[in-house]
């Protein structure tokens, strides 16, 4: 072979060779493209109530409940025992007592809260003021949003919860059960009587049309006279009771608290419900925390409304 045949089939030679070496790094990146996009694919994406879209690697098994009712609802969605922090009056179902408290909901101890490294934090978005959802965000932690405003929402709320913890096997029989629960509930129909419902009075909260208490009051025949308020747990003052002279006030508190409160309302004849003491002392937690249980406090509360309402 001339000295010019072999330059030229080592020149081939190079070139076949350049050739393999980028057939190999193409297939290389083929590969790494395929497993970024498998990994994609399989991230666990979700909806939470707010309707906002949040997506985890895997279903979450750390979990950060900031509200009473959200943790009954995790319960409900057979996701309890991955619960690691909830907040005080978080008592049901029993289960929920051992569970650590990182402080109240509005009063957090955030570095307890980075220190357990959830894998998502559940709050009820209503009941949080803004300035904690924002110092939640700076975390880095996604946030998942409970929000229920009717009975008929719980159910879909508590599935919700299950997909977010994969545990739909669990959630989907107990959310079908809510659901036959709820529609045993009495309907919807005549207003008969107005109602103020007294949360607390220094200061004086009440419960707008984003509770499910005001829900639960419809249920019993009455109109919330404040349930044109778009808020779950407004502050009101008492020239407002005055304005919407309320039939009856439903008071949730001890018997002890009720009869300071009812000396109170006694500089103010003028409401109807005070001239003719038509007061209504309710005691049951389930109608605040707003979990599943509370569809069960429903007939209570319309027969102690009944036994009073004109």
């Amino acid at each position: 072979m001339s000295v010019v045949s072999q330059v030229r089939a080592r020149l081939a030679a190079r070139r076949q060779g350049l050739r393999s070496v980028g057939l190999l790094w193409l297939l290389v990146a083929l590969f790494v493209s395929e497993a970024v996009n498998a990994e994609v694919s399989t991230a666990h994406t979700l909806t939470d109530d707010s309707g906002a879209t949040l997506s985890l690697a895997a279903p979450a098994k750390r979990i950060v409940s900031l509200s009473p009712g959200a943790t009954e609802m995790l319960f409900a969605a057979g996701a309890g025992a991955r619960i690691v922090a909830t907040v005080r009056g978080a008592d049901e179902p029993a289960a929920a007592r051992a569970i650590e408290r990182i402080g109240d909901v509005n009063a957090l101890q955030y570095k307890r809260l980075q220190a357990l490294q959830p894998d998502v934090i559940v709050v009820w978005k209503d009941m949080v003021n803004r300035l904690v959802r924002e110092s939640l965000e700076k975390i880095g932690v996604p946030i998942y949003y409970v929000s229920v405003s009717r009975f008929e929402d719980i159910p879909d709320s508590v599935r919700r919860l299950g997909k977010l913890a994969g545990t739909q096997a669990q959630a989907e029989p107990r959310a079908r059960a809510m659901a036959a629960r709820v529609a045993a509930l009495p309907p919807i129909e005549r207003l008969r009587f107005s109602v103020f419902y007294m949360m607390w009075d220094i200061p004086l909260y009440t419960v707008g049309s984003r509770h499910l208490l005001n829900d639960a009051i419809r249920r019993c025949g009455g109109r919330n006279i404040f349930d044109d308020i778009d808020f779950p747990a407004p502050i009101v003052e008492f020239k407002n009771i005055r304005s919407g002279n309320p039939d009856v006030i439903l008071m949730a508190t001890t018997p002890i608290t009720a009869r300071d409160w009812r000396e109170r309302w006694a500089a103010y004849p003028e409401v109807r419900a005070v001239a003719e003491r038509r007061f209504v002392t309710y005691t049951d937690p389930r109608l605040t925390r707003m979990g599943p249980s509370m569809i069960d406090a429903v007939e209570p509360l319309c027969r102690q409304l009944a036994s009073v309402a004109p």
